[in-house]
């Protein structure tokens, strides 16, 4: 079929054509591309086929509209997405330097799509996957952005058939969900770059040793690639953990390190203990910069654009229809960006 006003182009096939190819109403054949449980398996299979066969594909505007005028307004449970963290308390994670500006960031992004973000803890008192996950499926939220948590390779059972997800970083590894991360990976080649550039040759990485695998091991992996490249002055690596973390003063020394990078104060503050100048005898870069801390150099991670990314993620799976645990689970790596401050003494 042609468009009246352009001959040469054909009309784009409706949710209407196929609700009449199909006999049923309009609203099924959109609760059916929409994956609505509530729709049978066999009935949502038919008319999927069927507006394959038309070659019917969603309108990402039009969708948008109609989920706000059933929604009645921006504030409807059909126009939220669930923001789910698992903190130890229920509002730890808001003044974390990182998950602050994560939230945020996510927050102004999903108004200016016509969302809003709503605060789920998993902490609560009977909380679990199962439980939350018939909140939101009762309230009518479908889609997740799963904040990161201080477990480390965590797990969690919800009934994910029922939504559409993404993850952030890589403390939720069980699904393997959409995820968007830092890029860790880059964020160690970054500063080891930086930091050569500046004249430093003793480098160290500190990292606590349950950090590294919430970061899945990429920031271990970027300094092995660092030393390789740099056989004669090899980035040094140091774990910590509680047990062991006095003995990074003894480290340093040791290794005659001029610069340390960490996303970890105890590092600092380990090293002053033991009447270590920071900056001076020793200087430090942080792979987790933030604007409250100017003075430190390192790594902004850009957590306000990672949360960003996830609601786009969530949104752009809520017009296609898309839910549950993907088949193939892509990987969104935002680049951070190295910032110079006063907590390195050389200046290059």
């Amino acid at each position: 079929m042609l468009d009246v006003h352009n001959p040469a182009m054909p009309r784009r096939v409706t949710m209407q054509d196929v609700a009449s190819a199909a006999a049923v109403s309009a609203a099924t054949v959109s609760r059916a591309l929409g994956m609505d449980p509530k729709v049978s398996a066999a009935t949502r299979l038919r008319i999927q086929t069927i507006a394959t066969k038309l070659g019917y594909r969603p309108d990402p505007l039009l969708s948008a509209f109609a989920r706000r005028r059933r929604g009645k307004s921006a504030g409807s449970d059909i126009t939220t997405l669930a923001y789910i963290t698992n903190s130890p308390t229920r509002d730890e994670w808001r003044e974390n330097p990182f998950h602050k500006p994560l939230f945020k960031g996510a927050t102004d992004h999903a108004l200016a799509n016509g969302y809003q973000l709503e605060h789920f803890w998993l902490g609560e008192p009977g909380m679990t996957g199962e439980r939350l996950g018939r909140i939101l499926y009762n309230r009518g939220i479908a889609g997740l952005i799963i904040a990161p948590a201080t477990a480390t390779r965590g797990l969690l059972s919800l009934d994910w058939a029922r939504f559409s997800c993404v993850t952030i970083a890589y403390s939720l590894l069980r699904p393997d969900l959409h995820r968007v991360t830092p890029h860790h990976f880059h964020a160690i080649l970054a500063a080891d770059r930086q930091l050569r550039q500046l004249g430093y040759t003793r480098i160290g990485l500190c990292i606590f040793e349950s950090t590294s695998g919430r970061v899945d091991d990429l920031w271990l992996a970027g300094a092995l690639l660092t030393q390789r490249r740099h056989p004669g002055s090899p980035l040094k690596i140091f774990l910590f953990d509680d047990t062991n973390r006095h003995t990074i003063p003894d480290w340093a020394r040791a290794e005659n390190i001029e610069v340390i990078v960490s996303d970890n104060p105890q590092a600092v503050a380990e090293l002053r203990r033991a009447g270590i100048r920071v900056p001076g005898d020793v200087d430090f870069a942080t792979l987790n910069w933030v604007q409250s801390e100017p003075e430190i150099a390192g790594i902004d991670q850009r957590p306000a654009a990672i949360g960003a990314a996830a609601v786009d993620h969530v949104v752009a799976q809520i017009s296609r229809g898309e839910r549950g645990v993907p088949d193939i689970p892509a990987i969104t790596m935002i680049e951070g960006a190295w910032i110079n401050g006063p907590s390195l003494t050389r200046t290059g």
